[in-house]
């Protein structure tokens, strides 16, 4: 962990951050607001604007999607850590998919990134991140096991009458990512780092940012709000081992909540080094 600073903003909040960096090779910020923390982990491969730019506009009283939500997901913290309890009081973590083809033998789900390793006996889960075009899906498609596919997501760019061919053309359920729309569309991937939770019928799936391990359990308190047959939960397993990721408990395909208030990670938050911003 680096160093946390403490910014008043032109609205008058006090916030305090610490920088840290995950490895392999990704950055963010833990965010303090009176007694909450939250993330802040932006992807600008995705879009989002870098850290600096994010703690700029939050520093001017300004937010982008990122900080609008880590702001209220601290006053969400706080507020259980004033109480002395934990944000999953009464609460249980739904069970998530395995991000990648080597999953454990408590996994039945796993998410796929590419066609490459299709492992056996699971249900599948495909994410094209929009990369494809309808024909290429289309091409893909056929060398697929249909039977154990629960849904494809973002297999091309969204098109409301293109998604819905291409789900009657071969018969698999469609998932968009981070937006909400109705045509051609059964699964949204919900991410409330960057995204409040909508209102529809459809089947949600809540997913991390693959971001800090405070930013994760904020996904999964959200989860636990909107249970899903599987989250997308499990994404400390893509680092690299520190501090906060070895106090990750699990049973199975199921995060449990960590100990202490909040999202929990007490004495590891209130431990961190810092000093005020010049």
């Amino acid at each position: 962990m680096g160093i946390r600073h403490s910014v008043r903003n032109r609205n008058g909040i006090v916030i305090w951050y610490s920088e840290y960096a995950l490895s392999p090779q990704r950055r963010g910020a833990l965010i303090r607001v009176d007694s909450g923390f939250a993330d802040i982990h932006p992807w600008p491969e995705l879009g989002d604007a870098p850290l600096e730019t994010q703690l700029d506009l939050l520093r001017d009283g300004r937010t982008t999607a990122i900080t609008r939500r880590s702001l209220e997901m601290a006053k969400l913290d706080g507020a259980a850590r004033e109480r002395g309890v934990s944000l999953f009081q009464d609460l249980t973590i739904p069970e998530s998919h395995w991000p990648g083809p080597d999953p454990p033998p408590e996994f039945d789900t796993v998410k796929l990134k590419s066609i490459e390793r299709i492992p056996p006996r699971v249900r599948l889960r495909f994410d094209f991140n929009a990369r494809l075009t309808p024909e290429q899906f289309l091409m893909i498609a056929e060398g697929l096991p249909g039977e154990r596919i629960d849904f494809v997501e973002d297999p091309c760019p969204y098109d409301g009458g293109t998604w819905s061919a291409l789900r009657d053309a071969t018969g698999m359920r469609l998932a968009l990512d981070r937006f909400v729309a109705d045509e051609g569309v059964d699964v949204l991937i919900v991410k409330p780092a960057i995204q409040d939770i909508p209102d529809t019928k459809k089947e949600l799936v809540i997913t991390s940012y693959m971001d800090h391990p405070v930013g994760q359990f904020g996904a999964a308190y959200f989860a636990a709000l909107h249970p899903a047959r599987r989250c997308g939960l499990f994404t400390h397993v893509l680092y690299e081992h520190n501090e906060f990721i070895e106090m990750i408990r699990v049973n199975g395909a199921r995060l449990l909540p960590p100990e202490g208030t909040g999202v929990g990670f007490d004495p590891l938050l209130e431990g961190l080094p810092w000093k005020k911003l010049a």
